[in-house]
């Protein structure tokens, strides 16, 4: 099963060893569970990692060897109604990708479709996820 991690959720599993971001990225390979992202996310990535103290050191020693990286996706051939510009490639580059699952941790910007299905992809957060999984109650 693929999952698609948008860039709030990396952030969060960078910032925080004991969160459910994290758990998410070390539970997805005992699982066999095929984390992705977009290079579009690696880039905003990048760009905020520092700004927690422990967020750098666990990016390069954790949490980036554990995603694969896909090419980002901006246009895709459906309709498709995404208010947030900035968040548009992240579900296109889900819904490119093939991904079962679109994980974030931004609950603005995807308020409108958390808990949905968008051309087959099911927008969850990260604790709603874990709970599909059984992970966590």
């Amino acid at each position: 099963m693929t999952v698609f991690l948008d860039t709030s959720t990396i952030l969060a599993a960078c910032w925080s060893a004991k969160g459910l971001s994290r758990l998410l990225i070390e539970y997805a390979p005992k699982a066999d569970r095929r984390l992705i992202t977009a290079d579009y996310c690696i880039s905003e990535v990048e760009k905020n990692v520092r700004k927690h103290p422990a967020g750098a050191v666990d990016w390069n020693r954790v949490v980036r060897n554990r995603l694969e990286v896909v090419g980002s996706v901006y246009v895709i051939d459906r309709p498709i109604v995404f208010d947030a510009t900035k968040d548009r490639p992240v579900i296109l580059s889900a819904i490119g990708s093939n991904s079962a699952y679109l994980v974030t941790s931004d609950t603005t910007d995807f308020a409108h479709i958390l808990g949905t299905v968008v051309y087959g992809v099911k927008v969850r957060t990260p604790k709603s996820f874990l709970q599909e999984m059984g992970v966590v109650a």
